[in-house]
């Protein structure tokens, strides 16, 4: 970390860890059995090498990043979660596009939905860092396509998706706000080796009624990826 985000709490035990969540559906665990999602099982990882992890999930269903923005900004519950935390996972972004499906003019909300991320991402890491002042370790994944590549839909999603993602993996945001991409977009594109397509496995897409929230399956995947990028980090801050 750099100066500016000294670590404070060393009051913390190493083998403690205060880990809090933000987001939307995705992080609370939508389309898992009894919503137990990739925040839980990532915890779970997180508890065979740490003694005590201590799990705040504060993800709500539906929001988009201006919902997060104003929980962070007024929710004195969130906001003390997210200043004790070592730790914290972000899930945002898709509920900005997923809530057009229903508008009256799509394409429309679509381009809003990306300008009001574009508009409330470095707004919501200022409010993190500055705001609230924590030095806590960040992981964000990026939105993932639920889209078969085959479908006519596909291309239309992919364009609005990637801009949300390219404001995520923008080099001067993780520069300043310090924080690392998981990069759930690409795992999840294409097939298997078997030639299936992987979010028929990895979300409820292919279903009926399709659903974009990830299976048992797909959560699990999530998980591993913030494990992988989590000892990555854990790695390079050893050297």
């Amino acid at each position: 970390m750099s100066d500016k985000h000294v670590h404070k709490h060393k009051h913390h035990h190493y083998q403690h860890l205060e880990f809090t969540a933000l987001g939307d559906s995705t992080a609370f665990g939508v389309g898992a059995t009894n919503d137990y999602g990739y925040v839980n099982y990532f915890r779970d990882f997180l508890a065979t090498i740490k003694e005590c992890v201590n799990l705040v999930n504060r993800a709500v269903p539906g929001f988009t990043s201006s919902d997060l923005l104003h929980q962070l900004q007024n929710d004195a519950t969130t906001r003390d979660a997210v200043r004790n935390a070592d730790l914290i996972t972000i899930s945002i972004g898709g509920a900005n596009l997923l809530n057009c499906i229903d508008a009256s003019n799509p394409q429309d909300c679509l381009i809003n939905g990306v300008a009001a991320f574009a508009n409330d991402w470095p707004k919501i890491l200022k409010k993190i860092r500055n705001s609230i002042d924590s030095d806590a370790q960040i992981l964000v994944m990026t939105v993932f396509n639920p889209f078969t590549g085959d479908d006519p839909n596909y291309n239309l999603a992919e364009f609005f998706i990637q801009q949300i993602n390219n404001v995520i993996k923008n080099r001067k945001y993780r520069s300043i706000y310090e924080y690392n991409v998981v990069d759930v977009h690409a795992d999840f594109q294409g097939k298997f080796s078997d030639g299936r397509w992987k979010v028929c496995t990895w979300t409820h897409f292919c279903e009926l009624p399709p659903d974009p929230h990830p299976t048992d399956c797909g959560h699990l995947e999530i998980a591993r990826l913030h494990e992988l990028l989590y000892c990555k980090d854990k790695t390079k801050q050893k050297w």
